[in-house]
């Protein structure tokens, strides 16, 4: 018997030899892949911190356009809002000017009328 439980004694270190390897390997491999989880999820970090910087230069330089657009094209307002007060002017000189020769006008046809009736009278 003492053969036999030599051999069992051998047999079970050699399954806790075995089962100690295996558990450092298991470790081994935990370690690693936590190692690589690690490394992920920075490069992860590293990729939303590029990318919320590129939104903020796009976002920077969206607004730079639009406010120079905005300030051209009340530039452009602005300036169809002096052609129009022109205009505006200038019509108001041609109402008067037609008034004053339609008055002008008017007189004179009143003139011609009174002096047509009068020589008129007198054939």
């Amino acid at each position: 018997m003492d053969d036999h439980s030599e051999s069992e004694r051998r047999d079970n270190s050699q399954i806790m030899h075995s089962i100690g390897q295996l558990t450092g390997a298991v470790h081994s491999m935990h370690q690693g892949l936590t190692a690589r989880i690690d490394d992920i999820k920075s490069d992860i970090r590293r990729l939303e911190a590029a990318q919320s910087e590129r939104m903020d230069r796009i976002e920077d330089s969206l607004g730079k356009r639009i406010d120079a657009v905005e300030t051209n094209v009340g530039k452009r307002i602005d300036g169809i809002g002096e052609r129009v007060t022109t205009l505006e002017e200038e019509n108001k000189k041609l109402i008067e000017k037609t008034s004053r020769l339609s008055a002008l006008g008017g007189g004179i046809g009143g003139a011609l009328a009174a002096a047509a009736v009068e020589v008129i009278k007198r054939l």
